[in-house]
C-alpha cells in the first residue's frame, strides 16, 4: 500500500484529534504508505509537521464534493477512508480505491470512545495493527515551545487552564463556577479567551494573578497547553488538544455523553445530570436544548439537592471538579 487518503470532514476541531489516532495508527501499520489527510480548516493546521502525514488538503465547507472530486483527479489512492458520508460522500469515494472504508461508526455502543470505535473498525476490516494503535500526538515545533514558554514566563507551576467557551451555550459551565474554582485552586491560573472575550475577561479578574490567553492560533494554544499541568474545560475541541500534548484534563459534559465523547485514562470525563429523560445519547443535537440554550427538564424531574441549576453541565458541581483536580496535580507533584 502506497498511497493512503483519510477523509476527515466532520467539521470540529475536536473532530480531527477524534481521528487522529486512526489516522496515525494506519501510517504506523503501513510504514512505507504516504498518508494524505482532507479536512477543514483551522483543525488541519495541528496536522502540520507530523511526521506520519505526508500532506494536509484544505476543503471548503460549503463545497466538500468538489474538494473530494477535485483530489481524485490529481492523485489515485490504495486506501480510502472517510469519518463521515454526509453529502453522499461514501458513493462518491466508493470505486476510487483499491480499498475504501465510509463509515467508522457502524451503530457505536453508549460505553465506547469514538477514538476507539474508529480504531476498532479499522482493526477488524485488517488495515492497521492493534500494536499501532496509540493515544493521537500532536507535533510542534522547537519554537512553537519557546514561545509559548515565554508568554508563560514569570508563572510559578502548578499551572491550570481554564476554558469557559464551547460551541454551544448549552454546553458551557457557569461562569460563576469556574470563578469559584479558580479562586479555590491553590495554582498559577491561566483563561482561554474564545469568543465570548469579555466573559473570559471577567472570570480572570476575578481570580488573583491569573493570567489571560488571548485567541491566538491554533497551534499557539497547543503549544501553550504543552507547558501546563492540567485543563478544565467543557466538551470542547480544546480539551482534545490539551490532551493530545500530553496535558490531563477535566472536561465537563451537558448534553453529550461522556462515555462516548470522553477521553481515556489519565483524562477525568465528569457527566452533569446522568439519569437527563431528554438526553439521546445517539445524537444529542436532536435534543431541544442543543439549539435553544436551555435546559428543557421540568424542575421537579431534578435531584431536589441540585435544584438550583439551570443546565445538565451545570449540576457538575465546583465542589466534584476541585476534588479531582485536586487528586490530578497532586498526582503529577509525586
Amino acid at each position: 500500500m502506497q498511497q493512503i487518503l483519510f477523509i476527515e470532514l466532520l467539521g470540529g476541531i475536536g473532530d480531527v484529534l477524534i481521528a487522529l489516532s486512526a489516522i496515525q495508527a494506519l501510517r504506523r501499520s503501513h510504514n512505507q504508505a504516504k498518508m494524505t489527510v482532507l479536512t477543514f480548516a483551522p483543525g488541519g493546521l495541528l496536522l502540520e509537521h507530523d511526521p506520519f502525514i505526508e500532506r494536509v488538503v484544505y476543503a471548503d465547507k460549503h463545497n466538500v464534493r468538489q474538494a473530494i472530486e477535485q483530489l481524485l483527479s490529481e492523485q489515485t489512492f490504495d486506501l480510502i477512508v472517510s469519518d463521515t458520508n454526509y453529502d453522499r460522500i461514501d458513493q462518491l469515494i466508493s470505486s476510487r480505491a483499491d480499498r475504501v472504508v465510509s463509515n467508522l461508526w457502524r451503530s457505536p455502543p453508549p460505553n465506547q470512545f469514538v477514538s476507539d470505535r474508529f480504531t476498532q473498525i479499522l482493526l477488524s476490516e485488517g488495515l492497521i495493527l492493534e500494536s499501532a494503535i496509540l493515544p493521537p500526538k500532536l507535533y510542534l515545533t522547537p519554537e512553537e515551545y519557546q514561545a509559548a514558554r515565554e508568554k508563560l514566563a514569570g508563572l510559578a507551576p502548578p499551572l491550570v487552564v481554564l476554558c469557559p467557551d464551547a460551541g454551544m451555550k448549552i454546553k458551557r459551565w457557569d461562569e460563576r463556577n469556574f470563578i469559584q474554582l479558580g479562586q479555590r485552586l491553590e495554582a498559577a491560573i491561566v483563561v482561554l479567551v474564545g469568543s465570548d472575550r469579555e466573559q473570559a475577561a471577567l472570570i480572570s479578574d476575578q481570580i488573583n494573578n491569573a493570567k489571560l490567553w488571548e485567541l491566538g492560533t491554533l497551534r499557539e494554544l497547543a503549544a501553550m497547553l504543552s507547558q501546563v499541568d492540567l485543563m478544565i474545560a467543557s466538551d470542547t475541541g480544546a480539551a482534545r488538544v490539551a490532551a493530545a500534548v500530553g496535558t490531563p484534563t477535566i472536561t465537563l459534559f451537558g448534553p453529550s455523553w461522556y462515555e462516548r465523547y470522553g477521553q481515556p485514562q489519565p483524562h477525568v470525563n465528569l457527566q452533569g445530570y446522568l439519569n437527563c429523560p431528554e438526553r439521546r445519547i445517539e445524537n444529542f443535537t436532536v435534543q431541544s436544548c442543543w439549539y435553544s440554550g436551555e435546559c428543557s427538564v421540568p424542575t421537579e424531574l431534578r435531584s431536589a439537592q441540585s435544584a438550583d441549576w439551570a443546565t445538565c453541565v451545570d449540576e457538575i458541581s465546583v465542589d466534584r471538579v476541585m476534588a479531582v483536580a485536586t487528586q490530578l496535580l497532586e498526582a503529577q507533584s509525586i
